[in-house]
């Protein structure tokens, strides 16, 4: 089997989807059920507004769709009682055979048990190859806590994994200034500090429009910038839009780079792109690429260091900072939310039970800690 990605010409009633992930028998025939269960889950739920999910979404069902093939095994028999073993023999085959995580297995496990309750609606399968059974989870004891009714039970199918707790991966201070000092090229450092000052994601940061930096002499301001993620103008998850604050040091440096560095990558390309960040060649880099993270593998620190932890560094050490001031008028945690661009509280309220990882201390003022290093890097 393969997996390719449509260009502009793939159409539903007239709408281009470029990007949409389609899957193909080695006799490069569309495996249609693949097709409509993609289109069902990605575009007509209405609930998938990011690209980058509808990669993720084929890459594992063309996982699971290949193994399947390459083993001899018909997805759809799953009458018959060593039928119906296809997930648990995917599952553990990932496991032993690929070595993957529990989290990877467990997340193309669902995709495909989606896949396959899509078609037994369709009427392509008569049995799911699964059975539902309840299991006791951890309640949580959190914020919201009052409004879980479910006594810690839940229904799960029986393929899946026993899910692991995983601990988010914080940056001490110390830790932020080895990666500043270890990047050597000025561009790929600013990159690295507008994820640590303001917590934006990977694919935001890579469509930051240059029009969002402006010239800090014609617009003085005391701290911070407050800068609105519209998009219509760059990509937002979900869609949504937000304000992130920038350091005005930040913004000073950004500035000087458009004026000076990206001009000059700005003529090495034909087309007039409206991204912040060139690449070598003047163009903008690919959002589906791993460049930033291959980028910053290549420093070889001795602690992991890659786009989303940088983005729970920012979290965490903001949310230490603002809680240890009592001048606040408002809510440390709704604060850090907002600039996330989180939709319930809950999600940012697990940055509070990171804050212990901080090992240098309780920070007094994150940002101003950020240009103190910059001193010396």
């Amino acid at each position: 089997m393969r997996l390719i990605f449509a260009t502009d010409s793939f159409k539903i009633y007239k709408l281009s989807y470029k990007g949409f992930p389609i899957i193909l028998h080695d006799d490069m025939r569309t495996c249609l059920e693949a097709l409509h269960f993609l289109v069902y889950y990605c575009i007509q739920r209405g609930r998938v507004a990011s690209k980058n999910s509808w990669v993720t979404y084929g890459r594992d069902l063309y996982d699971f769709l290949s193994f399947v093939e390459a083993n001899g095994i018909d997805w759809t028999s799953v009458n018959s009682r060593i039928d119906s073993h296809v997930l648990s023999v995917y599952r553990d085959k990932s496991l032993t055979d690929f070595g993957l995580s529990t989290s990877t297995v467990n997340r193309r496990l669902r995709l495909a048990i989606k896949f396959y309750q899509y078609a037994a609606l369709q009427g392509w399968v008569s049995n799911l190859p699964y059975l539902i059974e309840e299991i006791t989870v951890r309640q949580s004891k959190g914020f919201l806590a009052h409004t879980d009714k479910s006594g810690g039970v839940r229904s799960s199918p029986d393929v899946m994994l026993k899910g692991q707790k995983t601990r988010i991966k914080v940056l001490s201070t110390d830790q932020v200034g080895m990666l500043l000092s270890a990047i050597d090229d000025k561009e790929f450092k600013l990159m690295i500090r507008l994820c640590l000052t303001t917590g934006i994601r990977k694919e935001e940061l890579l469509t930051f429009p240059k029009s969002y930096v402006v010239d800090p002499k014609k617009h003085p301001v005391k701290s911070h910038y407050v800068v609105v993620l519209s998009p219509k103008n760059m990509a937002t998850k979900g869609s949504h839009e937000r304000a992130i604050h920038v350091p005005k040091s930040l913004m000073a440096d950004l500035w000087e780079y458009v004026i000076h560095e990206r001009s000059g990558l700005s003529t090495r390309s034909s087309d007039n792109h409206h991204q912040l960040f060139l690449n070598n060649v003047g163009k903008p880099y690919s959002t589906i690429s791993n460049t930033i993270n291959t980028r910053l593998k290549r420093l070889d620190l001795p602690f992991d260091a890659y786009p989303h932890i940088l983005r729970h560094t920012y979290a965490t050490h903001t949310l230490a900072a603002l809680q240890n001031r009592s001048d606040l008028a408002f809510n440390p945690l709704m604060y850090v939310r907002d600039r996330l661009g989180h939709s319930s509280i809950t999600t940012t309220e697990r940055y509070l039970h990171f804050i212990d990882d901080i090992t240098d201390g309780v920070l007094n003022d994150y940002q101003r800690e950020i240009d103190a290093l910059l001193e010396d890097v």
